[in-house]
């Protein structure tokens, strides 16, 4: 009886093991267009917003790429880092004259990342924005 039991056990782990396995696996992708890549922004995902620039669709799409965690010193509030081409633009405010038509993509880099690439003062992340090449 007790060989009965495990081997129902056995089972049931088996059927409803990949089931369980698909669920957790898809729990990383919270909202957004697509439930994609949660650090990337794509053309696509952005034209297929209706918004018209870069701070408007972070805002929208993925907005714990705008998250802080407040004063990181006595006088300043640390921020997210922006880089475009890789430039270093600013804070988060810069996004807002970047029009969507102009980014082929929008990726954001973790403080851990972030601070990895280009030293202190990253560590709430940096976003960084690709531009669409015009071709001659």
């Amino acid at each position: 009886m007790i060989r009965l039991r495990r081997s129902a056990w056995m089972v049931s782990l088996l059927v409803l093991g990949p089931v369980l396995g698909g669920c957790a696996a898809g729990s990383g992708t919270r909202g957004g267009a697509g439930g994609g890549d949660r650090k990337a922004l794509t053309a696509e995902e952005m034209e297929a917003s209706g918004y018209t620039d870069a701070f408007t669709v972070v805002q929208a799409l993925r907005p714990l790429w705008l998250s802080t965690r407040g004063t990181s010193t006595i006088n300043q509030q640390e921020s997210v880092k922006i880089y475009m081409d890789g430039n270093l633009l600013g804070g988060p405010d810069q996004l807002r004259g970047i029009p969507i038509r102009s980014i082929a993509s929008m990726r954001f880099l973790d403080g851990l990342e972030a601070t990895n690439r280009w030293g202190l003062d990253h560590g709430l992340g940096a976003i960084v924005v690709s531009t669409r090449r015009e071709r001659p």
